[in-house]
């Protein structure tokens, strides 16, 4: 029988040489520096940082004031607010002073500039009710006619000069629809103002349960001396009024002591008060410093309340002047990064700044443009000076190059 035809051998794949495992481990070290590397040097650089040699700053001295005894008083200004008070700051009656807040609402609601005059309303039956009812109870009044006509700004003439009790009705149902729901705004604003022993229950002030104290009066007078249309009205020594004719302003303090402002206040429960803003002008700019004295109970009480703050005043105005802050010998800054390329920060003039003495004011400092490399010279930095709600922007210069990190950083950094 004859035999099947031989098989021939498949042929063998060829061997592959096999590498001993510790030149493996080598080589995957090796791939995993140079990957290590590679994401070392590419990755984004950290940001070149500003921060101030030093946070705050103290004026030199200290504000010397002394207050009436009687009563309650405390000063500050339109950007420090409150700098110095009385220890006594407990809720008083505050009369006509109430009319701060009520033209300050008016005028956040319906704004005006100073050519403006305002939307006009119409007297009606229910506001001549209101001037009736305060004139026999012997309150402050502007006299008013049914279907007269008043612009916004006469009427804040009227509240503000002549002290128009019913006047202060009238805007309050203007702005918000009737009186409870004004005076619920009145105190939503002392709220939101800080004004934390304030309570309005009128907004004319008449009622003895409308309280507040000192400070929260200097806060009150501050947010509404912002405004430049209330600035001009409280300044005015009178105006004339189609019905009411030629009306004072009960202020009469007003150019003595360089007062412009703000608001009398007299009543037998209130006693005398009165809220004051004087101007100061430094390095071309107009600062005011607002005093407020309240509480005071004498035979002539609003007259008391008006000396005594004149008098604090006088005590304070020459007070508040341009100071120069000595420049660290370090510098107010420096700029620093993460591979020690670092400059000093200073300032190229003497800085002056607004204030009084003991004011301190804090430091912090922006960093312009961290572009990399940072020229020495460039003015790429700015000094923030805070004091109250005043900030100052100054210039700073690096003294040195701020380069960018060289080869052997980049590969090493973690």
């Amino acid at each position: 029988m004859a035999g099947s035809p031989p098989t021939s051998p498949s042929p063998r794949a060829p061997r592959i040489p096999m590498l001993p495992i510790k030149e493996i481990l080598v080589l995957l070290i090796v791939l995993l520096v140079i990957m290590l590397g590679i994401v070392r040097f590419t990755r984004p650089l950290p940001s070149a940082e500003a921060k101030p040699t030093t946070t705050s700053a103290t004026l030199p001295g200290q504000l010397s004031v002394t207050f009436p005894e009687q009563g309650e008083s405390a000063v500050g200004t339109d950007t420090f607010g409150v700098i110095a008070s009385t220890s006594d700051q407990s809720p008083v009656p505050i009369a006509s002073v109430t009319k701060i807040m009520t033209a300050y609402l008016v005028l956040q609601a319906h704004p005006l500039k100073p050519s403006q005059d305002g939307p006009t309303l119409t007297i009606n039956a229910e506001d001549v009710s209101g001037y009736q009812h305060d004139v026999s109870n012997g309150y402050s009044v502007l006299k008013v006619e049914e279907g007269e006509t008043l612009t916004e700004r006469q009427l804040l003439e009227g509240l503000m000069l002549p002290s128009g009790d019913n006047i202060a009705d009238t805007l309050g149902r203007w702005v918000s629809g009737s009186n409870d729901a004004f005076v619920a705004k009145m105190n939503e604003a002392a709220k939101s103002l800080g004004m934390t022993k304030t309570h309005y229950e009128d907004a004319s002030g008449v009622s003895e349960a409308t309280v507040s104290n000192a400070v929260d009066q200097i806060k009150i007078a501050q947010a509404a001396m912002k405004d430049p249309v209330f600035r001009e009205i409280v300044a005015m020594p009178q105006v004339t009024l189609p019905v009411a004719g030629t009306v004072y302003n009960v202020n009469s303090m007003l150019g003595k002591h360089g007062i412009v402002g703000v608001k009398t206040g007299s009543t037998s429960a209130a006693g005398g008060c009165f809220v004051s803003a004087t101007p100061v002008v430094a390095d071309g700019e107009t600062h005011y410093i607002l005093g407020a004295v309240l509480g005071q109970k004498t035979v002539r009480s609003l007259q008391t309340a008006l000396e005594a703050n004149g008098d604090i005043l006088d005590q304070v105005r020459h007070q508040f002047k341009l100071f120069t802050l000595d420049q660290p010998a370090s510098g107010f800054g420096q700029i620093t990064t993460a591979w020690d390329s670092n400059s000093t920060l200073k300032a190229t003039k003497p800085i002056k700044i607004f204030g009084y003495p003991g004011m301190k004011v804090s430091y912090s400092i922006d960093l312009q443009n961290s572009n990399l490399p940072i020229k020495a010279n460039s003015n790429n930095a700015t000094l923030k000076i805070q004091s109250g709600v005043g900030v100052q922007t100054i210039p700073l210069q690096n003294s040195e190059t701020i380069n960018k990190p060289g080869f052997f950083w980049k590969l090493i950094r973690y």
